[in-house]
Protein backbone atom coordinates (compact mmCIF):
# COMPACT_ATOMS: atom_id res chain seq x y z
CA UNK A 1 0.00 0.00 0.00
CA UNK A 2 1.54 3.25 -0.89
CA UNK A 3 1.70 6.39 1.34
CA UNK A 4 0.76 9.93 0.39
CA UNK A 5 2.72 12.71 1.24
CA UNK A 6 1.78 16.16 1.98
CA UNK A 7 2.39 17.32 -1.72
CA UNK A 8 0.26 14.46 -2.70
CA UNK A 9 -2.53 15.42 -0.79
CA UNK A 10 -2.68 18.81 -1.87
CA UNK A 11 -2.33 17.83 -5.38
CA UNK A 12 -5.09 15.32 -5.06
CA UNK A 13 -7.79 17.68 -3.54
CA UNK A 14 -6.95 20.21 -5.81
CA UNK A 15 -8.00 18.07 -8.64
CA UNK A 16 -10.53 16.87 -6.63
CA UNK A 17 -12.18 20.54 -6.77
CA UNK A 18 -11.07 20.30 -10.68
CA UNK A 19 -13.50 17.08 -11.31
CA UNK A 20 -16.25 18.65 -9.03
CA UNK A 21 -16.36 21.79 -11.06
CA UNK A 22 -16.24 20.09 -14.55
CA UNK A 23 -18.89 17.95 -13.06
CA UNK A 24 -21.38 20.82 -11.78
CA UNK A 25 -21.49 19.25 -8.74
CA UNK A 26 -23.21 21.00 -5.80
CA UNK A 27 -20.58 22.30 -3.14
CA UNK A 28 -19.01 19.74 -1.12
CA UNK A 29 -17.32 20.19 2.65
CA UNK A 30 -15.47 17.90 3.43
CA UNK A 31 -13.67 17.66 7.13
CA UNK A 32 -10.31 15.77 7.33
CA UNK A 33 -9.29 13.78 10.28
CA UNK A 34 -6.69 11.60 11.40
CA UNK A 35 -3.06 11.62 9.44
CA UNK A 36 -3.94 13.17 6.17
CA UNK A 37 -5.06 16.29 8.76
CA UNK A 38 -1.41 16.28 10.38
CA UNK A 39 0.70 15.91 7.06
CA UNK A 40 -1.10 19.06 5.77
CA UNK A 41 0.16 20.85 9.29
CA UNK A 42 3.57 19.42 8.55
CA UNK A 43 2.85 17.37 11.62
CA UNK A 44 4.32 13.89 9.75
CA UNK A 45 5.80 13.46 6.33
CA UNK A 46 3.56 11.13 5.29
CA UNK A 47 0.61 9.08 5.51
CA UNK A 48 -1.53 5.62 4.39
CA UNK A 49 -4.74 7.07 4.54
CA UNK A 50 -7.07 9.74 4.10
CA UNK A 51 -9.97 10.32 6.69
CA UNK A 52 -12.83 11.93 5.22
CA UNK A 53 -15.50 13.25 7.15
CA UNK A 54 -19.12 14.25 5.64
CA UNK A 55 -22.46 15.73 7.76
CA UNK A 56 -24.62 13.73 5.78
CA UNK A 57 -26.16 11.41 3.55
CA UNK A 58 -26.53 13.36 0.00
CA UNK A 59 -22.73 15.28 0.88
CA UNK A 60 -21.82 11.13 1.19
CA UNK A 61 -23.63 10.52 -2.13
CA UNK A 62 -22.11 13.57 -3.67
CA UNK A 63 -18.62 12.98 -3.06
CA UNK A 64 -19.03 9.07 -3.66
CA UNK A 65 -20.11 10.30 -7.19
CA UNK A 66 -17.48 12.39 -7.38
CA UNK A 67 -14.73 10.12 -6.77
CA UNK A 68 -16.32 7.62 -9.05
CA UNK A 69 -16.87 9.63 -12.40
CA UNK A 70 -14.56 8.49 -14.95
CA UNK A 71 -12.97 12.22 -16.14
CA UNK A 72 -9.88 11.99 -18.68
CA UNK A 73 -6.52 12.68 -16.80
CA UNK A 74 -8.39 13.25 -13.67
CA UNK A 75 -8.32 10.58 -11.02
CA UNK A 76 -10.59 7.70 -10.00
CA UNK A 77 -11.15 6.17 -6.85
CA UNK A 78 -11.93 2.04 -6.54
CA UNK A 79 -14.63 1.59 -3.91
CA UNK A 80 -13.27 -1.20 -1.96
CA UNK A 81 -16.66 -1.63 0.40
CA UNK A 82 -19.46 0.55 2.07
CA UNK A 83 -21.63 0.25 4.88
CA UNK A 84 -24.49 -2.69 4.55
CA UNK A 85 -26.61 -0.51 6.32
CA UNK A 86 -28.79 3.00 4.64
CA UNK A 87 -29.03 5.63 7.12
CA UNK A 88 -27.00 9.11 7.99
CA UNK A 89 -25.30 8.89 10.86
CA UNK A 90 -21.80 6.54 10.39
CA UNK A 91 -21.96 5.05 7.14
CA UNK A 92 -18.85 4.51 5.68
CA UNK A 93 -16.69 3.55 2.58
CA UNK A 94 -13.27 2.84 1.76
CA UNK A 95 -11.80 3.82 -1.24
CA UNK A 96 -8.45 2.86 -3.21
CA UNK A 97 -6.83 5.39 -5.70
CA UNK A 98 -6.33 2.91 -8.75
CA UNK A 99 -2.43 4.64 -9.37
CA UNK A 100 -1.33 5.50 -6.00
CA UNK A 101 -2.16 2.85 -3.79
CA UNK A 102 -3.37 4.36 -0.95
CA UNK A 103 -6.66 4.56 1.29
CA UNK A 104 -9.28 7.16 1.27
CA UNK A 105 -12.05 6.32 3.70
CA UNK A 106 -15.25 8.16 4.04
CA UNK A 107 -17.57 8.55 6.77
CA UNK A 108 -20.63 10.36 7.56
CA UNK A 109 -20.91 12.61 10.87
CA UNK A 110 -19.09 9.30 13.33
CA UNK A 111 -15.72 8.00 12.83
CA UNK A 112 -15.61 4.13 13.67
CA UNK A 113 -18.61 3.88 15.68
CA UNK A 114 -17.25 5.84 18.22
CA UNK A 115 -17.11 9.79 18.45
CA UNK A 116 -18.95 12.14 16.36
CA UNK A 117 -18.27 15.02 14.24
CA UNK A 118 -20.00 17.80 16.61
CA UNK A 119 -20.93 21.34 15.68
CA UNK A 120 -18.48 22.29 17.69
CA UNK A 121 -15.80 20.27 15.69
CA UNK A 122 -17.55 21.65 12.87
CA UNK A 123 -17.21 25.81 14.09
CA UNK A 124 -13.17 25.35 15.23
CA UNK A 125 -12.27 23.28 11.63
CA UNK A 126 -10.44 25.83 9.41
CA UNK A 127 -10.10 26.08 5.46
CA UNK A 128 -5.76 25.67 4.87
CA UNK A 129 -4.73 28.41 2.95
CA UNK A 130 -3.78 26.11 -0.47
CA UNK A 131 -7.58 25.25 -0.69
CA UNK A 132 -9.09 28.59 -0.12
CA UNK A 133 -9.70 29.77 -3.51
CA UNK A 134 -11.99 26.12 -3.81
CA UNK A 135 -15.71 26.92 -4.40
CA UNK A 136 -17.04 22.86 -5.33
CA UNK A 137 -14.84 20.94 -3.20
CA UNK A 138 -14.26 22.57 0.42
CA UNK A 139 -11.39 20.87 2.39
CA UNK A 140 -11.44 21.90 6.04
CA UNK A 141 -8.93 20.88 9.03
CA UNK A 142 -10.47 19.94 12.55
CA UNK A 143 -8.46 21.36 15.25
CA UNK A 144 -5.51 19.82 16.36
CA UNK A 145 -6.93 19.67 19.75
CA UNK A 146 -10.17 17.68 18.36
CA UNK A 147 -7.56 15.06 16.35
CA UNK A 148 -5.80 14.73 19.71
CA UNK A 149 -9.22 13.36 20.62
CA UNK A 150 -10.34 11.24 17.65
CA UNK A 151 -6.64 9.72 17.96
CA UNK A 152 -6.91 9.19 21.72
CA UNK A 153 -9.81 7.07 21.23
CA UNK A 154 -9.41 5.40 17.48
CA UNK A 155 -5.49 4.83 17.41
CA UNK A 156 -3.99 1.43 18.05
CA UNK A 157 -1.02 1.22 19.89
CA UNK A 158 1.30 1.11 16.51
CA UNK A 159 4.15 3.37 16.87
CA UNK A 160 3.08 5.46 14.33
CA UNK A 161 -0.19 6.58 16.23
CA UNK A 162 1.50 6.59 19.16
CA UNK A 163 4.57 9.56 17.65
CA UNK A 164 1.33 11.18 16.09
CA UNK A 165 -0.29 11.79 19.29
CA UNK A 166 3.32 12.66 21.20
CA UNK A 167 3.50 15.31 17.94
CA UNK A 168 -0.07 16.98 18.56
CA UNK A 169 0.91 16.88 22.26
CA UNK A 170 4.56 18.60 21.39
CA UNK A 171 2.29 21.41 19.16
CA UNK A 172 0.88 22.73 22.41
CA UNK A 173 -2.59 21.99 22.58
CA UNK A 174 -5.49 23.78 24.55
CA UNK A 175 -6.63 21.02 26.96
CA UNK A 176 -9.71 22.99 27.99
CA UNK A 177 -10.93 22.18 24.46
CA UNK A 178 -10.30 18.92 24.88
CA UNK A 179 -12.19 17.97 27.94
CA UNK A 180 -15.41 20.24 26.71
CA UNK A 181 -15.27 18.66 23.63
CA UNK A 182 -15.16 15.12 25.63
CA UNK A 183 -17.66 16.66 28.03
CA UNK A 184 -20.04 17.59 25.15
CA UNK A 185 -19.81 14.06 23.07
CA UNK A 186 -20.64 12.19 26.69
CA UNK A 187 -24.12 14.60 26.64
CA UNK A 188 -24.78 13.64 23.04
CA UNK A 189 -24.39 10.00 23.60
CA UNK A 190 -23.67 8.55 27.21
CA UNK A 191 -22.73 4.55 25.51
CA UNK A 192 -19.47 6.72 24.73
CA UNK A 193 -18.39 6.70 28.84
CA UNK A 194 -16.97 3.09 27.74
CA UNK A 195 -14.22 4.84 25.57
CA UNK A 196 -12.82 6.60 28.45
CA UNK A 197 -10.51 4.20 30.50
CA UNK A 198 -8.88 3.76 26.82
CA UNK A 199 -8.04 7.46 26.78
CA UNK A 200 -6.68 7.43 30.33
CA UNK A 201 -4.43 4.31 29.29
CA UNK A 202 -3.74 6.87 25.82
CA UNK A 203 -2.40 9.11 28.15
CA UNK A 204 -0.80 7.56 30.36
CA UNK A 205 1.70 6.26 27.28
CA UNK A 206 2.12 9.22 25.88
CA UNK A 207 3.67 10.51 29.39
CA UNK A 208 5.49 7.38 29.40
CA UNK A 209 7.45 8.35 26.99
CA UNK A 210 7.46 11.87 26.96
CA UNK A 211 6.89 12.82 30.35
CA UNK A 212 4.66 14.46 32.91
CA UNK A 213 3.28 17.50 30.49
CA UNK A 214 0.69 19.32 32.62
CA UNK A 215 -1.88 19.60 30.29
CA UNK A 216 -1.98 15.55 30.13
CA UNK A 217 -1.79 15.64 34.12
CA UNK A 218 -4.75 17.57 34.05
CA UNK A 219 -6.32 15.81 31.81
CA UNK A 220 -5.67 12.00 33.24
CA UNK A 221 -7.00 13.52 36.38
CA UNK A 222 -10.64 14.63 34.61
CA UNK A 223 -10.70 10.98 33.24
CA UNK A 224 -10.33 9.72 36.29
CA UNK A 225 -12.64 11.72 37.81
CA UNK A 226 -15.84 10.59 35.30
CA UNK A 227 -14.55 7.12 35.04
CA UNK A 228 -15.98 6.52 39.05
Amino acid sequence: MGAVTREKIISELHLMEKKARLLHIEPLQVYLVGGGNLALRGLKSATKDIDIVVLNRKQFSLLQNLLEAPLPKLPVYVRQYSSQWNYDLGMSARYIHSLHGFNLDVFVKRILSKLYLSESMVLRAEVPGEFESHEFFEVYLISKEDIFLFKSVTSTERVRDVEDLIALVETGLDYSIIIQELENQLSMDESLKDLIQLMMHRVDLLMSQIGAVKGLIHLREYLKEISG
